[in-house]
């Protein structure tokens, strides 16, 4: 089979040009001529019937208005109705009897009452739909929407005489307007059932506001039907035609495409049976494509390289996963498959059924700085092996980090956990970390959690990790299970930062605040001070990078935001914050969802409402439980509270939490201000064009990390209105 044959087989691609310029060429004539048709008849049709049936609705509508004239005419020169006025002893058998019976109102008008000069109803009736008690002061006509329908009520005045004279009192009238409207014509525009007003409920109208005020729609046009039939018979000829094409051009692609490509589809199927690839091909006939016949050459020439280089890649792709979930110091899984692992079962609804068992090395620290990391490494490759070896063999074994272990005993009671622990304490304390060079006992404390209904994944791993804990005090024997028991105790930790943490939160008092002036840019003077937080124990300051990850890390973001504002109460109580100045707050995105966080934030500014209080939220805070943060932010602003948008452009999707959240100003990250100094040119107006968006959406900004007078410069040319940074003045410890 040599190339002259292959040249002389027709190219897909010419018969491609064909196909699609026919049907193209169809398509686009036809359509473009319904749709022309269609658009110019709809909009002559439609633009003559509004007219029609505003003018049917205007005739119709003085037609009733001239009607109950001369009801109100006759009712008005009526001696009795004078009568009624001033002796009103027969006035409800006037109302409901004599009024009727004598012809003057038709069976249309719904009700029908008489005021006394002050405007108040001589009696009330009992009409489902009655007439008001007192009237209008200006009289005229009342609309009134009453479930839906349009109640007018029109009042007039009768005199003593005819013409006037004394006001003896007035008359008033009820009636429906689309009943008074129905009773002169049938309507060939105009449909009733959808007339509405587009004024309050309640307003006086005249005869011309009536008109004007009245919306309706039209009644359904024979001529639309024969417009659609006409479309449909455009419809079905373009379909005829498009089928006679379609028929045409399924012969072509099945004789020319689509057969070919499902012999080679079937052909390429076949080759994982084959022993002999180059002996089937030879037998095979050539295609009708040419494109198609190249394809099935190439094929083969490279189907063997690929099947090598898909091998490898299995290969390369599963070492890689090994190799991704398991550490590879110690060689046991690491925390990504402990996490992986982790979810899984909680999605399979098993972790009820399962133990939670952490591993610590005691002291561990003081290993490494007394012996070195080599010796430290030795000691947690060691631990590894003795751990893995005592756990069963089912169990996985993790390193969470640094000298932190743990495993998952599933389908296990706790009683078994337990002396699976005890297990492991055993063979620890029995192997010789002598020849490390470690003279010192080499201990480890375990912590156990049990899955209980109604228990969750995360508590569980918080009850492991304080039963954990509780198992570093000298009188614990190295092993707690979590129960009742350990369910209030806090501070147990693991290190000294993490207790000093702890301790703060349960007592506030311990917490040294710092504040950081925010500059008015119009008055160059400190507007508000806001709130950083540090914790001072033993002399030795803890800086925020290391008290937040904890904080997050351990779950108490809402504990320690209560702790923050009552360390910033008690500076205020205590005048720390100078009177003139307001503070700012800021509140964790588990903080912001908290009810309890939030009306300490509500209490503080009603016990200091002369002073300006803003809290200050993440962006993160406003990527779950949206509705929740909003309902929280607009309590915090109706109490009187500015609320601040922090860290603007650092995180998340900022311009849409922007657009949609009730916020009052918008605090640029430090990043940004960095990159409008020190940025190219295109990230430069980008900053601009975000600054610009912001201020013209209403929100005040603040400016972060403002440290040269070139930045302060920018800012100012962008419109801030705030800035803070070392440019001003660093964080005032106020303690």
């Amino acid at each position: 089979m040599g190339q002259p044959q292959q040249n002389k087989l027709p190219k897909v691609s010419y018969l491609s040009i064909v196909y699609n310029v026919l049907i193209g060429l169809l398509l686009l004539l036809f359509a473009f001529y319904n749709w022309r048709q269609i658009e110019l008849t709809s909009q002559s049709l439609y633009e003559r019937e509004a007219l029609l049936g505003k003018q049917e609705a205007v005739e119709a509508i003085n037609t009733v208005a001239k009607r109950i004239l001369a009801i109100e005419k006759s009712l008005s020169e009526w001696d009795e109705s004078r009568q009624q006025l001033m002796y009103r002893q027969f006035y409800p058998l006037w109302r409901d009897q004599r009024v009727r019976s004598a012809g003057l109102v038709p069976e249309t008008i719904n009700d029908i009452a008489l005021y006394d000069r002050n405007g108040r109803i001589l009696a009330p009736s009992g009409n489902k739909e009655p007439m008001p008690d007192n009237m209008p002061r200006q009289g005229g006509t009342l609309y009134v929407n009453e479930g839906g329908h349009i109640h007018m009520y029109s009042f007039f005045p009768i005199f003593a005489e005819s013409g006037g004279g004394q006001l003896l009192g007035y008359g008033g009238l009820a009636f429906d307007l689309v009943d008074q409207l129905r009773m002169d014509r049938q309507y060939r525009y105009l449909d009733l059932s959808t007339i509405r007003m587009q004024v309050p409920s309640g307003t006086l109208v005249d005869r011309d506001s009536l008109i004007k005020s009245l919306s309706f729609e039209l009644l359904p046009n024979p001529n639309l039907d024969k417009m659609r039939s006409a479309y449909q018979v455009s419809f079905i000829q373009l379909s005829v035609v498009f089928l006679l094409v379609q028929v045409v051009s399924a012969w072509l692609l099945q004789r020319y495409f689509t057969r070919p490509l499902r012999e080679l589809s079937e052909e390429i199927d076949s080759l994982r049976d084959l022993e002999n690839q180059e002996d089937n091909y030879c037998r095979i006939k050539p295609l009708p494509i040419r494109e198609l016949e190249e394809l099935r050459q190439s094929f083969y020439d490279y189907h063997n390289r690929l099947l090598d280089l898909n091998q490898n890649l299995e290969r390369s792709s599963q070492n890689f996963y090994d190799q991704a979930r398991r550490d590879p110091m110690t060689g046991v899984f690491n925390r990504r498959a402990y996490d992986e692992d982790w979810h899984s079962l909680d999605d399979a609804n098993k972790i009820e059924q399962c133990s939670l068992i952490l591993f610590d090395c005691d002291h561990f620290k003081a290993i490494n700085d007394s012996y070195g990391h080599h010796v430290g490494d030795s000691v947690i490759k060691s631990l590894a092996s003795i751990l893995q070896s005592t756990l069963r063999g089912e169990d996985r074994l993790y390193r969470l980090g640094g000298d932190e272990f743990a495993t998952v005993l599933a389908r296990n009671d706790a009683d078994n956990a337990e002396a699976i622990a005890a297990r492991c304490l055993e063979q620890v304390l029995s192997h010789d970390f002598q020849q490390f060079g470690v003279i010192e006992p080499v201990t480890i404390s375990i912590g156990i959690a049990h899955g209980n209904p109604g228990v969750a994944l995360g508590d569980l791993q918080k009850q492991a990790d304080i039963a954990m804990y509780a198992a570093k005090r000298p009188t614990s024997r190295k092993i707690e299970v979590f129960g009742e028991r350990l369910n209030e105790v806090s501070p147990l930790l693991t290190n000294k930062s993490i207790s000093a943490i702890y301790q703060t939160i349960q007592d506030p008092f311990l917490m040294e605040m710092h504040y950081q002036p925010v500059i008015d840019l119009k008055t160059r003077e400190p507007a508000y001070v806001e709130a950083l937080t540090r914790i001072k124990i033993d002399g030795e300051i803890i800086r925020p990078n290391e008290i937040f990850p904890v904080v997050q890390a351990r779950r108490v973001d809402a504990e320690f935001d209560q702790a923050v504002i009552q360390a910033v109460q008690r500076d205020l109580e205590f005048k720390r914050i100078p009177e003139h100045l307001g503070v700012s707050i800021n509140v964790s995105a588990v903080g912001l969802l908290s009810s309890k966080v939030t009306d300490m934030l509500v209490y503080l500014k009603l016990a200091y409402p002369e002073i300006k209080m803003v809290v200050e939220i993440t962006e993160t805070a406003l990527i779950d439980q949206i509705e929740q943060a909003t309902l929280h932010i607009h309590k915090l602003r109706e109490a009187g509270c500015l609320v601040a948008l922090d860290d603007f452009g650092s995180g998340y999707s900022s311009l849409r939490y922007l657009a949609s959240m009730p916020v009052d100003l918008v605090k640029f990250d430090i990043s940004m201000m960095r990159l409008l100094e020190k940025g190219d040119v295109r990230q430069k107006e980008v900053i601009r064009e975000v600054a610009r968006l912001v201020t013209n959406a209403g929100y005040k900004m603040v400016a972060e990390g403002i440290e040269t007078h070139v930045m302060l410069e920018q800012v100012v040319g962008l419109g801030f209105d705030y800035a803070q940074g070392f440019l001003f003045e660093p964080a005032l410890n106020t303690a």
